[in-house]
């Protein structure tokens, strides 16, 4: 992960102002109700995490998604879009550690325990297996 810090002019003044975070390997320092503080960042997340936050509790961390390319008649769509995201300070135990976004059609529709990831991985396998079934039947044989 790439360490950066953006510094931009402030009312044509010769003082710089920190707009966005700095990130050392495993914290990132972010701007919350116009304080400066430093949380621990997980190797994963590749947040820029660049927005003032309103509260602690709006800080979130979320990895690169990964999804699947998928015909359309306005070309390609992404479906099934996953990433790893987390709420640490939310008080909600279901998104304080790690879960799966899992997004199927263009708006997180679930939180994914990592067993329920699973089966959802399971799930999207055989799913693939039966569309191969289905090709089969109409080009003739078993693909």
């Amino acid at each position: 992960m790439a360490t950066s810090q953006l510094t931009g002019q402030r009312n044509g003044a010769d003082r710089q102002v920190d707009v966005g975070p700095t990130r050392s390997a495993d914290s990132v320092s972010v701007l919350v109700r116009g304080q400066r503080i430093t949380v621990d960042c997980p190797p994963w997340c590749t947040y820029p995490h660049g927005e003032a936050y309103r509260s602690l509790e709006d800080v979130s961390h979320h990895g690169d998604a990964i999804s699947l390319a998928a015909p359309s008649h306005q070309g390609v769509e992404q479906v099934l879009t996953a990433r790893i995201s987390s709420w640490p300070f939310a008080g909600d135990p279901a998104t304080e550690n790690p879960f799966i976004a899992f997004d199927a059609v263009g708006d997180e529709v679930a939180q994914l325990t990592p067993e329920a990831a699973l089966a959802a991985a399971d799930q999207t396998v055989a799913h693939g297996y039966a569309l191969r079934a289905l090709v089969g039947i109409i080009a003739g044989g078993a693909q």
